[in-house]
């Protein structure tokens, strides 16, 4: 059975792109039939993973305005990490549906393109774009889980009672299968009284238990590996200690959608 989890927070520069990749390095590494859905315009996914962004590729803005069920099935393309890691790239006018009008119904635009286009993949990761527009309500939409990815810093922890609002009104009007899987925390320095303080403030917001462990800790390789545009897991000792740590959140996502 497919799983499906939207990433997301409505600030950029969280790291939402950087916890997509390391699960999906992870699923890699795991010979997971993976797909990414990019729901970003910037489109980093798509072109860290081998796919150089271009209107003139069919993709998720395409699958947005697609009447037809399983309409993605035509529009994703293998990506450059092997024959296991799939990708519905960021193409097709996806600004544009940004500004779609809501109407009954308009969540459920990206479930109805994915439906039965997924059927042989083990995991669905979407990469949602850095807001809470139509376009990451479609990601929600679509998906089993909402993993929503914070940077313990005063800015980081900014505005996350809007994205659990929008979880649950997405659950209330669209998909009753969505709820909020956990909190990963990203970009975690290794000594920050700070961080530790917001760290705090952040099981205060969401409980203990959604504030998943471990944590991503701030390592330069992440930069290296998407520059080269490869997997984490591809680097081997040097990034041993990522690679601990993706593996051990992709099996803890499975684990809680398996189990949702």
């Amino acid at each position: 059975m497919t799983s499906t989890v939207a990433v997301l927070n409505q600030k950029g520069g969280v790291g939402k792109t950087t916890v997509t990749l390391g699960l999906a390095s992870a699923a890699w590494a795991s010979g997971l039939r993976t797909l990414v859905v990019d729901l970003d315009a910037q489109a980093n996914a798509t072109w860290t993973l081998g796919v150089d962004p271009s209107i003139e590729n069919l993709g998720t803005g395409d699958a947005l305005i697609s009447r037809t069920p399983g309409a993605a099935a035509d529009m994703m393309v293998q990506s450059g990490w092997g024959d296991d890691i799939w990708l519905l790239p960021a193409a097709g006018d996806l600004t544009e549906r940004e500004a779609d009008r809501r109407r009954p119904g308009s969540m459920g635009r990206l479930r109805r393109a994915l439906d039965g286009a997924t059927d042989d993949f083990d995991l669905v990761l979407i990469d949602c774009a850095p807001s809470l527009g139509m376009n990451t309500s479609n990601g929600l939409g679509a998906a089993d889980g909402a993993l929503l990815v914070v940077e313990p810093t005063i800015f980081g922890l900014r505005g996350i009672g809007p994205v659990l609002d929008l979880v649950e009104d997405v659950w209330s009007e669209e998909n009753k299968r969505l709820d909020l899987t956990g909190v990963v925390l990203n970009r975690v320095p290794a000594i920050s009284a700070d961080a530790r303080e917001r760290i705090v403030e952040l099981n205060k917001m969401v409980g203990t238990r959604s504030v998943w462990k471990p944590a991503i800790p701030q390592r330069v390789i992440i930069n290296q590996a998407h520059g080269e545009r490869s997997p984490i897991h591809a680097f081997g000792s040097p990034a041993s200690e990522l690679i601990e740590v993706f593996d051990a959140l992709l099996k803890k996502l499975r684990r809680s959608l398996s189990s949702s």
